[in-house]
């Protein structure tokens, strides 16, 4: 082997495994100070992106986890407000179930009364001062509060408000019932749960408007409602008004919170007029094309049996459901019933002894046109708005046309209008005080049940973040025995690759003794 001093072969080996060793103990080192495996993308770019992304999914299904339980401190924070009001509404029960017993005279009711004004004054407070966050939660101003219970867009749910104002307490059909037969202009409908308004005119422009808390509804031109339907087949005014109603809540008018309108229209031939007309029964027979046309649909030809046995001609009448938008039926009697459940309007013309045979079983006396409760042209049945509120509407506008079927006007009982100075009115407000408990039951149940539903996304979400801590560590952390394992044995390489270095460096002085 040649002796050479110009390039020490064995010190550049030294040093490059000296380098090496030197890289892979602070490359443990580092590990074991972080506790990461992965501290860059140079230790593992694939296992870094990785990471990356479980590390976002399980941070936001962390602030998720705090959101659901925003979500039932919410909830907890409006039942407690309602378990407050459910106090209040059974002491005014207590105190009307005291008034109305007839040992107490005019001036001892109205003490009780004073109580239950400062009560019902307690539950509007609580009902509008009641906010989380700044948000009202008890006075119907809040729509919905929608929560963010996952890690991704799009992963809410919904809370509804809840309306726990007196006014919209207790709603009640009264006693007191009218009828008109014709709605005018100015004409004031009290509404109230399963109260109803018919309508049943053609060319009809209704106009509706509101006042904030229950006032009279008038008519600006915003709210207008204008039927343009043709007069030969009913006007739909049922419908339009119901869909009109729903629509000034929906667009946040002032006044119309809480306020519900759904249309339906029933037609038992009982009402047929005409002497030999009169009982509506479904005899034996036959139609054929043109005999039996309703809202401008044919329905023959069609054999039809007594009392509709086979049911031919509720299945003829059904077939044509889609286009006419009213189902038939048959009941025991062998009564035709006909129903618009959209609450549209219904024409029924009958041609040649279709009359005799549909509704007086077959008898062969002339029969007179068929017209129900009044309404103009053959047949013509209004439909019927049924409205959900606690507060008056107007319907401003005289009807154009044709008078109104019926308008069925009951007295509303509500708590903010609760009296208990005479027996009569203290029955009425111990049936409005049951149906405002019941309410206030229904909130404090949804609510209850949203707390349950919300715990659950809790615990779901609790186990999915630690799911994916775990996928996560497995890819990130550190394994400290091995690390410990790889530091001992770079640490002892350091040491020897530093004696090596220093032998290798002294190799070359040895070609001083061919010198000497």
């Amino acid at each position: 082997m040649p002796q050479i001093i110009n390039t020490n072969i064995s010190s550049l080996n030294a040093q490059r495994n000296l380098n090496k060793s030197q890289g892979s103990l602070q490359t443990s080192l580092q590990r074991l100070s972080s506790g990461l495996r992965i501290n860059g993308a140079k230790d593992d770019a694939a296992g870094l992106a990785i990471s990356n992304r479980f590390t976002t999914q399980i941070r936001g299904l962390n602030v998720a986890v705090r959101n659901a339980n925003d979500g039932i401190s919410f909830a907890q924070t409006t039942e407690s407000a309602l378990d407050e009001i459910t106090t209040s509404l059974q002491r005014i029960r207590d105190l009307a179930v005291q008034s109305a017993n007839d040992t107490n005279s005019a001036a001892d009711r109205q003490s009780l009364q004073e109580e239950v004004d400062q009560l019902v004054s307690e539950i509007d407070r609580i009902a509008k001062t009641t906010t989380f966050n700044g948000n009202n939660v008890a006075d119907g101003s809040l729509s919905s509060l929608s929560f963010q219970i996952g890690a991704n867009a799009g992963e809410t749910v919904a809370v509804d408000g809840v309306d726990a104002r007196a006014s919209a307490l207790g709603s009640q059909p009264g006693a007191v019932q009218s009828t008109s037969a014709e709605i005018t202009a100015g004409t004031d409908i009290a509404v109230g749960a399963g109260n109803t308004i018919q309508i049943g005119a053609n060319g009809t422009a209704v106009e509706l408007t509101t006042a904030e808390n229950g006032g009279v509804i008038t008519a600006p031109t915003a709210a207008n409602l204008q039927d343009t339907t043709s007069n030969d087949y009913g006007s739909g005014v049922a419908k339009l008004l119901a869909e009109r109603i729903n629509s000034l809540r929906e667009e946040g008018v002032e006044g119309t919170e809480g306020v519900y309108a759904t249309a339906v229209n029933n037609f038992n031939y009982t009402d047929v007029t005409g002497a030999t007309a009169a009982n509506g029964y479904v005899g034996a027979g036959s139609l054929a094309n043109g005999d039996l046309e309703i809202n401008g649909v044919d329905i023959g030809p069609v054999d039809v049996q007594e009392k509709d046995a086979d049911g031919s001609l509720v299945n003829a009448i059904n077939a044509k459901t889609s286009t006419t938008g009213v189902v038939a039926s048959v009941d025991e009697n062998g009564y035709l019933q006909l129903d618009a459940v959209d609450g549209r309007d219904m024409v029924i013309v009958t041609a040649n002894d279709a009359e005799d045979l549909l509704f007086d079983g077959g008898d062969t006396a002339d029969a007179t046109d068929i017209t129900a409760l009044a309404n103009a042209g053959d047949g013509f049945k209004g439909g019927q708005v049924i409205v959900s509120a606690q507060d008056t509407i107007t319907v401003a506008g005289a009807l154009a046309g044709g008078a109104a079927d019926e308008q069925n006007v009951q007295a509303v009982g509500t708590i903010a209008n609760a009296d208990i100075t005479t027996v009569e009115a203290s029955n009425i407000t111990m049936e409005s005080v049951d149906s405002a408990l019941a309410q206030i039951d229904s909130f404090r149940a949804g609510l209850g049940a949203i707390q349950n539903r919300f715990e659950s996304t809790i615990r779901n979400l609790s186990a999915v973040s630690e799911s994916l801590a775990a996928a996560n560590s497995r890819i990130r952390d550190a394994d400290f025995a091995a690390e410990t394992a790889n530091l001992s044995k770079n640490q002892v390489l350091q040491q020897a690759g530093i004696s090596v270095l220093a032998q290798a460096n002294a190799l070359p002085q040895q070609a001083l003794s061919l010198l000497g």
